[in-house]
C-alpha cells in the first residue's frame, strides 16, 4: 500500500510539473504568488466544496484578494493548477483523484455551476481567507 502511495505521489508531481511547463512566464509567476498566498491563508485542509467555491470565486472576481495580488494574470490554467495542487495535497479525501486532477474537470465544475445558475459564495471565501 505504501509503495502504491509513493508511486501515485510521483505521478501527481510529474503531472503538476508538466502543467507548469505549459504556462507562460507570467502565468507561472501568478500561480506561484497566488498559491503561496492561499497556502498561507488556508493552513488547514480545505474540503472539496470550499475548494470549488474558492476557484469559482477567483474565476469570477479578484476583489477577494489583497490589492497587491489583484493584478496577477489568473487564467483558467492558473486556477486549474491551483485546484490540482490543493487536491494533490489533500488527496486522502478524494476517491477518484485520477479524474479530478485534470484541469478539464475543474472547468467542467464551473460550467455545471453556471448552467445550474449556482454562483460562487464570495462571502464564504472571504471568511476562509481571513
Amino acid at each position: 500500500m505504501k509503495d502504491k502511495l509513493i508511486t501515485r505521489k510521483k505521478i501527481e508531481q510529474n503531472s503538476l510539473e508538466f502543467k507548469v511547463n505549459m504556462l507562460s512566464a507570467f502565468e507561472i509567476y501568478s500561480f506561484e504568488k497566488l498559491f503561496d498566498y492561499l497556502h498561507l491563508k488556508l493552513q488547514k485542509t480545505i474540503n472539496y466544496e470550499d475548494l470549488n467555491n474558492l476557484c469559482f470565486s477567483l474565476f469570477s472576481t479578484l476583489d477577494i484578494l489583497p490589492e497587491n495580488l489583484q493584478s496577477l494574470k489568473i487564467t483558467k490554467n492558473v486556477l486549474a493548477l491551483i485546484y490540482t495542487k490543493f487536491l494533490t495535497e489533500n488527496f486522502n479525501e478524494f476517491s477518484d483523484l485520477d479524474t479530478i486532477i485534470h484541469e478539464e474537470y475543474w472547468i467542467e465544475q464551473i460550467r455545471k455551476s453556471m448552467v445550474r445558475d449556482i454562483w460562487p459564495n464570495i462571502e464564504n471565501v472571504k471568511i476562509l481567507l481571513k
